[in-house]
């Protein structure tokens, strides 16, 4: 049975009210956060990452029966009023001439969209509340009001030390905590995946000192491997490689990093959705380490055969340029794959896990 949806139902004042002092409190680490989605290298899948936070948190309302009944037209009318938005955001962002006064209504957009994400993990946390009614289990309110004020003191000292990224994880974790404090474990335990997922939002540029370039190295040495194996004789030093004349240089951007964060995020979604117990969850989830690498390297010994056989022009500007949605959807069917003829094969059998 799905439980009704209740819209004049006094608790969602209450709730649109803490959605608002939440929004106000943590607008400008979440404006930074835009910009670093869209104007630096960030290393974070960025916009993708509600999306797929959208996606685990359905299916973890689906899955305890605690999806709202909300009429087909006001779902639609809802989702494209969401999709108008999110176009409004990312033309005040990119193309920002095309639309007088595009800065402040990307601005306007954001904060809407801001808030509309806000209310939905408050008011998802309800709605497991209620389905979870006749077992609530025991109680654990300290220890979410103790993660809750934890997370206000990470806001604060993100605040004061001009720290966007902590009030970002303490925002996550806030939300987390409040339904843990008002509803108990055992309701908001199914929706920890979710939250984590969040995280993934977080920008963290800082990333590529660490991991990468010797994430450049590795890509650049078995790229260049494959295209000597086809014949293509390359000169290579370090993250620089030379076909000929052509000289290619891989940068940050080529390194693989961003692009291994995106389908980590997108595996582990995935899999969340997919499978049904532990085990497989994380070796599904897993299976994203190589197949990012290998779309990586693929895209980078195609760039150079492209060079060689139908010119530089083509190879950087066309190829490069747009090959990371194709790889992507390549990334995709990996997965269905993976997921259609291994993890449901008969042999393929692991319980209790």
């Amino acid at each position: 049975m799905r439980i009704p949806y209740c819209p004049k139902d006094s608790s969602q004042w209450l709730v649109l009210g803490v959605c608002a002092v939440i929004v106000v409190s943590f607008y400008a680490p979440f404006i930074w956060m835009l910009n670093q989605w869209f104007v630096v290298e960030a290393y974070s899948p960025g916009p993708v990452v509600p999306i797929l936070t959208s996606i685990a948190l359905l299916h973890v309302l689906k899955k305890r029966n605690a999806l709202p009944a909300i009429p087909a037209p006001t779902a639609r009318l809802a989702f494209v009023i969401l999709a108008c938005l999110v176009v409004v955001v990312y033309i005040g962002k990119e193309h920002s001439r095309l639309l007088p006064g595009s800065p402040f209504l990307s601005a306007a957009s954001y904060l809407v969209l801001f808030a509309a994400t806000t209310f939905a993990l408050l008011q998802s946390g309800i709605l497991l509340a209620k389905a979870a009614a006749a077992n609530p289990g025991r109680r654990a309110t300290a220890l979410g009001m103790a993660l809750a004020l934890a997370s206000l003191a990470l806001h604060f000292l993100g605040l004061r030390g001009d720290e966007p990224r902590l009030s970002i994880a303490a925002y996550i974790t806030l939300l987390f905590a409040i339904s843990w404090y008002l509803h108990g474990w055992h309701a908001i335990k199914p929706a920890i995946f979710p939250y984590a997922m969040l995280m993934f939002m977080v920008p963290i540029e800082f990333i590529d000192e660490i991991a990468g370039v010797p994430m450049r190295l590795m890509v650049t040495n078995i790229a260049v491997s494959l295209m000597r194996i086809v014949g293509l004789d390359v000169t290579q030093a370090g993250n620089w490689f030379a076909i000929g004349s052509m000289e290619f240089r891989v940068d940050a951007p080529c390194s693989g990093l961003k692009s291994l964060i995106s389908l980590t995020a997108l595996g582990a979604t995935f899999a969340f959705v997919t499978q049904t117990t532990t085990i497989k969850k994380l070796l599904l989830g897993a299976c994203a380490i190589p197949i990012a690498l290998l779309t990586n390297i693929i895209r980078l010994a195609c760039v150079g055969i492209f060079a060689q056989l139908i010119g530089m022009d083509f190879a950087v500007k066309v190829f490069h340029e747009h090959a990371a949605a194709v790889l992507y959807i390549l990334a995709i069917l990996i997965f269905m794959s993976l997921e259609r003829k291994v993890f449901q094969a008969k042999w393929f059998r692991v319980k209790n896990f």
